[in-house]
């Protein structure tokens, strides 16, 4: 069975799994950072919107420009970079590191990766496997790293939010950019249309998808550190 059969059967079973449920629930897969999450109406997500502040893109920059510029943190051995990490159980993370990886091998799969650029004073490096897909945000300081589903997004260069979703569970990061400690949710059925940040706090807007005989629904979520 090739991969695209692969993705077609399993989104068939999300979409049956669903079919009786058309609640908007929030699982969480990480607080090592103290986040929360709320929903919150309409107007206040209107009223964030009309002040909400521009996102910090990246920096293009290459593989062989960073590695020349930082060889103590990218040092490729065995067709892989290592960096640091903070072990995190609930996001796949069970050791202190994290790689990106190219190679096409029988007995280790698909694995590649993307220099993408700089932000905030992290190298950003996106990564694709045979089921899989994220970004690494490295640290070009001490090399610290975390990992995304989605692309991240700043506008202080603090805090970043993610989204991205997965055989249809929208996964939600908030990270603080120092330390790469997180808080990720994940909603089963909906996805994020648009993201928008004021003050800190990220607002996200939500339509329901994958499920069969519900009506669509649009939902409004504020994401942000606990004071």
């Amino acid at each position: 069975m090739n991969r695209k059969l692969i993705l077609i059967f399993l989104l068939t079973i999300v979409q049956l799994s669903w079919a009786q449920d058309c609640d908007f629930e929030r699982r969480n897969l990480s607080n090592n950072l103290n986040g929360e999450s709320e929903l919150i109406d309409k107007a206040e997500y209107d009223k964030a919107v009309r002040i909400s502040e521009e996102f910090i893109d990246f920096k293009p920059r290459s593989e062989i420009e960073l590695t020349k510029k930082y060889p103590e943190i990218f040092k490729l051995k065995d067709s892989c970079y290592t960096f640091l990490a903070n072990p995190n159980i609930g996001i796949g993370i069970k050791t202190p590191e994290l790689k990106a990886c190219k190679y096409l091998l029988k007995e280790k799969g698909y694995s590649n990766y993307e220099f993408k650029g700089t932000y905030c004073g992290n190298a950003l490096i996106e990564i694709t496997e045979f089921e899989g897909w994220g970004f690494l945000s490295v640290d070009l300081k001490n090399g610290l790293t975390c990992r995304t589903m989605g692309k991240p997004l700043t506008s202080n260069g603090e805090t970043a939010i993610s989204h991205s979703n997965y055989y249809g569970e929208e996964e939600i990061a908030l990270t603080d950019l120092k330390t790469k400690e997180q808080y990720v949710i994940g909603i089963e059925g909906w996805r994020t249309i648009e993201s928008k940040v004021s003050k800190n706090s990220y607002y996200l807007k939500l339509e329901s998808e994958f499920q069969t005989g519900c009506e669509k629904e649009i939902k409004y979520l504020k994401v942000e550190i606990k004071n």
